[in-house]
């Protein structure tokens, strides 16, 4: 990547992932779901002086949190639990969608600029390391750590 480019750039080419310092970034995670499978959110950190968002997505599906049910949820750095639990909902969801935002002077963005993540497996976990899309990529806009265990 040179200095002039972004990684939005190298990915509206449609990759799923591209290399950034020698490290796999993507700019959506999308994990195998069905109805039924748990879904755990810990907020590890978060930059103070602009809000960030981890946004999930059922595809085909619902999400349900503290009795609210929406195909899509925001779980904003200001507002939300440092931890959060997910039900996904619907016989025929499939996949869920996970992904970060952030706050633009109230316009909430994503995807943009130096947007991405990068996603690492841990022993009950997944590690994400955000970074929003304004200046260089720093991956520790917002960290969070993702469990999923299925139904049953």
């Amino acid at each position: 990547m040179t200095d002039l480019s972004w990684l939005s750039d190298r990915f509206a080419d449609g990759a799923d992932t591209v290399l950034y310092d020698g490290r796999e970034v993507r700019p959506l995670l999308r994990l195998a779901v069905s109805e039924g499978t748990r879904v755990r959110v810990e907020r590890i950190a978060a930059r103070p002086d602009r809000r960030q968002a981890l946004k999930l997505a059922a595809v085909d599906g619902l999400l349900e949190v503290d009795e609210a049910v929406s195909e899509i949820i925001s779980l904003w750095s200001n507002t939300s639990p440092a931890a959060v639990e997910l039900t996904v909902l619907g016989a025929r969801a499939r996949r869920l969608e996970v992904w970060n935002a952030w706050d633009l002077g109230g316009l909430e963005s994503a995807w943009l600029g130096n947007a991405g993540m990068i996603v690492e497996s841990g022993q009950h976990h997944l590690a994400l390391h955000c970074s929003d899309g304004l200046g260089p990529p720093s991956f520790t806009d917002l960290q969070v750590h993702l469990s999923v265990a299925s139904p049953g």
